[in-house]
């Protein structure tokens, strides 16, 4: 091949072509430090169209390099490479290695070739050498290059006020893509990751020491702790690979991340009914009716809106009048997720039934919280309603009934009518020895060897919530992965690869009690083999898991991901026959 390359620019030198020419120039930087040192390399291409006649030997004319230092120079026949997409044929070529003398914006001439008698003139190369840093971050001196890190929107919290964690690539590479990531759980805290949309977070440029950098949010999540002190968020990893191209596989590069430690306040002073809500909030408590009768349902219904950890608050601390049947709460939220926190609102409506009649008070509803911008308490109130039942026909003034006692029912086994007849026994009748003697002196005897009994039974065959999990791990996780489709009849391809993701992880969760929140690649695979299940199918499940990763970032095509969808349920069935669980 070289030697064909060879006869081909020896005939270019002495042939007229119908084609024209013109000069390109690639740097190997264009944001060095100062003495930092950068190559530009010149090329004389064919770009086919016009003619021109080459003879003879072809000259250069080189700019001025008067706030650079040359470092070295040469000129000749360009060697032919096919590690590159850039398949122009080049006639000549120059390169020059230079280092910038001071910090600012530097200009490096036009270069020329001379080709009988013609000139052929490059572009202008602007250079920002040693431009001021932005922001506070440092390259590391293991690879200046290419580094991860974690960056938080605030170093001090309180238990319940979100941070956001923002997972950056930094880059000076001009191709990148990513092969494998690793995320790892922080402990301590409750997670909500942010979504980034179908086109992913967008591509930045920072300057770090001068340096332009590409960088790349690849994650971004909402942390709210749930203990106080220093808490350590673990580093992410990546493996990456740089560079590559059609006819070159790249460079395979694995990075770490930072760990940041976040200072977590405990809030202190609180009050007996704080509701463990931290942010800023609103509230609206209304009733169905204020007039009924007895066995008449009534609503009440507690709305809470705003933006904080609302979606951590499991109940509101409410009671009605004794005489009322009350049922747990029916609880409606929704909420959405942002850099700002989470905001929504969560209702808790609660039915209520009154056994008798009379006026009663219901109310009112007071809910506690938290404001971490103000450090203080407050406290939002409902009002206080008025609420009269109609009496029934069996009920008096009072609300009971005296003329006939057998009819006396309240609050279901509250109260009941008093025995008229009463059984009464002589003085000198003996207890002992009797039969009922001897049945209360032997049934704690009895009733002890029931139990342990029992309890034996339940230790040679264990059937508990556990092994039902198990038995049920492969069904489940199937029925968590057909929801998928409904993500792809939508084309959601967020829906879809969150349901690939929860079935696929739950699987693991159910069959092999696996911790879903310290899930990692390793002590995925390290499980399946340990309970019989084979290499082969271990990776093709984690291989699964991490297309559905990637493509948070880089969405699958329509067909690759109902390819997702059915390699998971073939996979999920297979370690069913394989797993010995």
């Amino acid at each position: 091949m070289r030697v064909f390359v060879c006869i081909l620019l020896a005939l270019v030198f002495s042939t007229s072509y119908a084609q024209d020419l013109k000069v390109k120039v690639v740097s190997t930087s264009f944001s060095p430090e100062v003495n930092q040192q950068f190559k530009l390399t010149y090329k004389l291409v064919l770009d086919g169209s016009g003619s021109v006649q080459i003879s003879g030997n072809i000259g250069i004319k080189q700019p001025t390099y008067k706030d650079f230092t040359i470092v070295s120079q040469k000129a000749g026949s360009p060697s032919f490479n096919f590690g590159s997409f850039d398949m122009e044929m080049a006639l000549h070529e120059y390169v020059v290695v230079l280092k910038p003398k001071k910090k600012g914006t530097l200009t490096v001439g036009p270069m020329a070739f001379v080709v009988g008698g013609t000139e052929y003139k490059s572009k202008s190369v602007t250079i920002e050498a040693g431009a001021s840093t932005s922001g506070n971050v440092k390259a590391p001196a293991a690879n200046s290059n290419l580094f991860g890190k974690i960056h938080l929107s605030k170093s001090s919290i309180f238990i319940g006020e979100p941070v956001v964690a923002t997972m950056k690539v930094y880059s000076r590479y001009n191709r990148l893509s990513i092969s494998d990531a690793d995320y790892p759980m922080p402990s301590g805290f409750w997670n909500e990751e942010i979504k980034a949309g179908s086109k992913g977070w967008p591509a930045k440029t920072e300057r770090i020491n001068g340096v332009a950098y590409n960088v790349f949010t690849i994650k971004k999540d909402l942390l709210y702790p749930q203990k106080s002190g220093k808490l350590k968020l673990p580093a992410f990893s990546i493996d990456l690979v740089a560079n590559r191209t059609f006819f070159n596989s790249g460079s395979e590069i694995t990075i770490e991340s930072n760990a940041p430690t976040i200072q977590v306040n405990e809030i202190e002073n609180a009050p007996s009914n704080f509701s463990g809500l931290v942010g800023t909030f609103s509230m609206e408590a209304t009733i169905s009716k204020t007039e009924l009768s007895a066995d008449e349902g009534i609503d009440v219904n507690i709305k809470i809106k705003g933006k904080g950890n609302l979606q951590q608050l499991d109940k509101v601390d409410f009671e009605f009048p004794l005489d009322f049947d009350t049922y747990d709460p029916e609880v409606d939220s929704k909420f959405s997720s942002s850099t700002a926190g989470i905001s929504g609102h969560k209702s808790f409506n609660y039915l209520s039934i009154p056994r008798s009649g009379g006026e009663f008070k219901i109310g009112p509803v007071e809910v506690v919280y938290f404001d971490p911008k103000l450090k203080s308490f407050k406290t939002l109130s409902g009002e206080t309603w008025d609420v009269k039942v109609e009496k029934t026909g069996q009920e008096s003034g009072t609300g009971l009934s005296t003329t006939d006692q057998q009819n006396v029912e309240l609050l279901s086994e509250g109260i009941r009518h008093i025995r008229s007849e009463t059984e009464l026994f002589k003085q000198d009748e003996m207890f002992f020895g009797t039969t009922k003697f001897w049945t209360l002196l032997i049934a704690p005897f009895i009733l002890f060897l029931g139990i342990a009994f029992v309890l034996n039974r339940r230790k040679s065959n264990p059937k508990d919530e556990s092994a039902e999990k198990i038995k049920k791990a492969g069904k489940s996780a199937i029925s968590v992965l057909n929801s998928a489709q409904e993500g792809l009849a939508s084309n959601n391809p967020s829906k879809f690869n969150e349901a690939m993701l929860s079935g696929m992880f739950g699987y693991l969760n159910n069959k092999l009690g696996l911790d879903m929140a310290h899930m990692s690649k390793s002590s995925m695979l390290d499980s399946i083999l340990d309970k019989g299940g084979k290499k082969e199918t271990a990776q093709q499940y984690i291989d699964i898991i991490e297309k559905c990763e990637m493509a948070r970032y880089a969405p699958m095509t329509e067909s690759g991901s109902a390819e997702t969808y059915a390699n998971g349920v073939k996979i999920i069935e297979q370690l069913e026959i394989e797993l010995n669980v």
